[in-house]
């Protein structure tokens, strides 16, 4: 099986051209910033995620966008995208919980990830990585903020590949 490069890879792939800046700065963010910027770029995937739905019209798009929109919010872009059946109830949960996290991280400047609620969410995120064993590594435990990261990467990859 031949190997693809990178630059193949995305060649082959032009959907994920939003995706790559994303994961190079998020690999370079503190995990507050890893917070902000993953669950932005999720609430923003939303928005477009129920565009694509919408009639083609600036009047429709006043729903998502501007002061007061009913729909600008990243609570109500992940109800209204589970109630139109446009994401999962798996991944309701997680985005629920990845709000949950954004906003204790955006309203208190003591959280971390060693904070007990911002542990215990991420600790029921369905789409994290979860720990294992390595015969080289031994064994691999997963830290609140891996787990916050691995599953907002793979939320963020399931609805671009929408």
């Amino acid at each position: 099986m031949q190997r693809r490069t990178l630059d193949e890879f995305k060649k082959l792939n032009p959907h994920l051209d939003a995706f790559w800046p994303y994961l190079e700065l998020l690999n370079k963010e503190s995990d507050r910033g890893a917070v902000l910027i993953s669950t932005g770029f999720l609430e923003q995937q939303l928005r477009d995620v129920l565009l694509a739905f919408m009639l083609d019209d600036k009047k429709v798009a006043k729903l998502v966008d501007g002061a007061n929109a009913p729909l600008g919010t990243f609570s109500s872009r992940i109800a209204a995208c589970y109630a139109f059946g446009l994401i999962s109830e798996k991944e309701r949960f997680d985005l629920d919980q990845l709000r949950g996290i954004r906003n204790d991280f955006a309203h208190n400047i003591h959280v971390s990830f060693e904070t007990q609620s911002v542990i215990n969410r991420c600790a029921t995120l369905r789409h994290k990585a979860h720990d294992y064993d390595s015969e080289k590594l031994g064994e691999v435990r997963m830290s609140p903020s891996a787990q916050f990261r691995t599953a907002a990467v793979a939320l963020i990859m399931s609805l671009i590949n929408r």
